[in-house]
């Protein structure tokens, strides 16, 4: 009884740690009445229960084995303690790749946000509990031993793959392996390849207005004064906006979470899923734009290296190319070139030259934008709010959406005063969670991440037919679209973004999805209804969580109508079979 006794005292400390240390107690009240929360934490803490019971006669075999036991355990969990310190959830596929693809990056992120009083506990914690596991000493009883192991491979397998089953609602240890192991499953596919060459339009270029296509980074729409936020963020927008000039909708939505996802998707007006990478054999707005006419330019504050930007975007159809590391040799997707120094020294000046021909120009900007480190997104002049209590603190934040108005505001007033009949669209990737429930930053398809900012600059004669979608549910998607409506194009079949300019139905339901090949094709998607209430699919497991986040259906019990939805943009065979793609 004394072994046993032990063995629940440790096994007690690592669930308390668990909930109140490598999560917190904000956690635990915000998730305590829902069940499948219970079921996850349960099934997982039985299997660690499991696991003391066969690591018991290993840890007593000496201090070589004690170690190794203890690094197997005590690694996922400050792992997985950083990560929820940052994203308010655990590791996941994605996040193991992006390790994987830039080391650094993801290294950098943890050191901003280690939490050096939680890691001390749990190691300290973790080596009180093995020391006491090592003075358990007993007979090995094979029998028993076996049956251990037997539940823990059965308890194991039942979480990482069952339709209930979450990571983040589970033992970290066990959703850190978890995690790997569903990892190590993941195919490296290849897709075809096989954009199509337009054919260039025989159509005068007379009349066809210069347009601007401002793609934003990590901008939140909560966060902007045009937008009802109390702080006067956004002033010089705000005043575009009582002069007429400047055009704000109210129920947009970004396509993906990160910029891997969105930027690729809004350049060729896609909305997920695309697990058959359907983006590869569509043309992208520049390619149309060329194909009627136009001098085309793509102008990014980024490295466009990161996510294979500039390989998908940049061909022959782009006559004027300029990025980031131009500009700063140390660009990353942390920090590229500062904004404003871009504005007037590479975009500025190229509108000047270009207007000076007798073709339209199309201009592509890609902003360095509010990405963390926000103090460093903002310069001396921009610091509005201080004082800045940290590198990625509100006030800092709040800071690098003034810089976005005084830029959007002066390309703004530039267009507008110089061609009477121009366009301009901006919207951002993605938005930041900012803290609370939502994280730090843009893990998650939360309310702060994927509810966008989309703002239309346009010639007076345009404004009453884009009024009438002020508050309907658009998405990003919706922008090429917009400009294909504009230039007189007609669109590729995997087109699937509506124009601005038309009627966009009230009921329609938006996706927002890691279901692309642009970003390791993570099989996960939101489905967002008019009022952003949002339902979260798995295909791997083929579950639906609904909004409220207590409730979880199998794939196949879900109305059919929103399962017809993913099954006519996925693998039909495969979704329509109820089976993982």
């Amino acid at each position: 009884m004394k072994i046993v006794q032990k063995i629940l005292i440790i096994w007690i400390g690592i669930i308390a740690l668990e909930l109140f240390v490598v999560r917190d107690f904000a956690w635990v009240l915000e998730h305590l009445t829902i069940k499948r929360v219970a079921v996850n934490f349960a099934l997982t803490s039985l299997a660690m229960l499991s696991i003391l019971f066969i690591l018991r006669p290993i840890v007593s075999r000496g201090k070589a084995y004690k170690i190794l036991i203890f690094a197997i355990i005590v690694v996922p969990m400050l792992v997985q303690m950083a990560h929820f310190e940052a994203y308010r959830s655990f590791a996941t596929i994605a996040g193991f790749n992006d390790f994987s693809d830039d080391p650094l990056l993801v290294l950098n992120l943890w050191i901003e946000n280690f939490n050096f009083v939680k890691s001390l506990i749990i190691l300290l914690a973790i080596y009180a509990l093995f020391s006491l596991l090592q003075t358990v000493k007993t007979k090995l009883v094979k029998w028993r031993y076996g049956l251990n192991v037997v539940a823990f491979v059965m308890l194991y397998l039942l979480t990482t793959f069952s339709w209930y089953g979450v990571s983040d609602f589970q033992n970290s240890t066990l959703a850190y392996y978890s995690t790997l192991l569903q990892m190590s499953r993941t195919q490296v596919l290849e897709f075809k390849r096989d954009k199509p060459r337009l054919v260039a339009s025989q159509l005068p270029t007379a009349g066809l207005p210069n347009i601007v296509y401002v793609v934003g980074e990590s901008l939140v729409l909560s966060h902007l004064g045009i937008y009802g936020y109390e702080r006067d963020t956004t002033p010089k927008l705000q005043q575009l906006e009582r002069n007429g000039q400047l055009l704000k909708y109210n129920n947009a939505l970004s396509i993906g979470t990160h910029t891997r996802l969105s930027v690729p998707y809004m350049l060729t007006g896609i909305e997920g899923i695309d697990p058959s990478g359907k983006i590869y054999q569509t043309p992208s707005v520049l390619n149309y734009a060329k194909a009627r006419g136009y001098s085309t330019a793509f102008i990014s504050a980024q490295d466009t290296r990161w996510g294979h930007i500039k390989d998908l975007f940049v061909d022959a159809d782009v006559d004027y190319f300029w990025h980031g590391v131009s500009m700063n040799k140390n660009a990353s997707v942390h920090k590229g070139a500062d904004d404003m120094r871009v504005l007037r020294e590479i975009v500025l000046p190229y509108i000047d030259k270009i207007s000076q021909q007798k073709k339209p120009f199309f201009l592509v900007l890609q902003m360095d934008g509010s990405h963390y480190p926000y103090a460093e997104h903002s310069g001396k002049e921009h610091k509005k709010f201080l004082p800045e209590d940290g590198v990625n603190s509100i006030n800092a934040f709040d800071n690098t959406v003034v810089k976005t108005d005084d830029y959007l505001a002066t390309l703004i007033k530039k267009m507008r005063s110089q061609y009477a009949d121009s366009w301009l669209f901006y919207s951002t990737d993605h938005g930041q969670g900012l803290g609370g429930s939502s994280g730090k930053f843009n893990q998650n398809a939360n309310i702060n991440t994927i509810h966008n900012p989309l703002l239309v600059s346009a010639p007076k004669s345009a404004i009453l037919r884009l009024l009438r979608n002020q508050n309907a549910p658009v998405s990003q998607a919706d922008i090429v679209p917009s400009i294909l409506h504009i230039i007189g194009m007609n669109a590729h079949k995997n087109i699937n973004g509506k124009s601005l300019l038309g009627k966009i139905n009230p009921q329609r339901l938006r996706i927002v999805s890691k279901y692309m090949p642009t970003q390791h094709n993570e099989p996960k998607a939101t489905l967002v209804e008019p009022n952003l209430d949002a339902y979260y699919i798995d295909f791997e497991k083929m579950s639906v969580t609904f909004p409220t986040g207590k409730k979880t259906i199998k794939f196949k019990n879900w109305d059919k109508s929103r399962q017809q939805i993913f099954i006519n943009r996925a693998l039909p065979k495969c979704l329509s079979a109820q089976l993982s793609c």
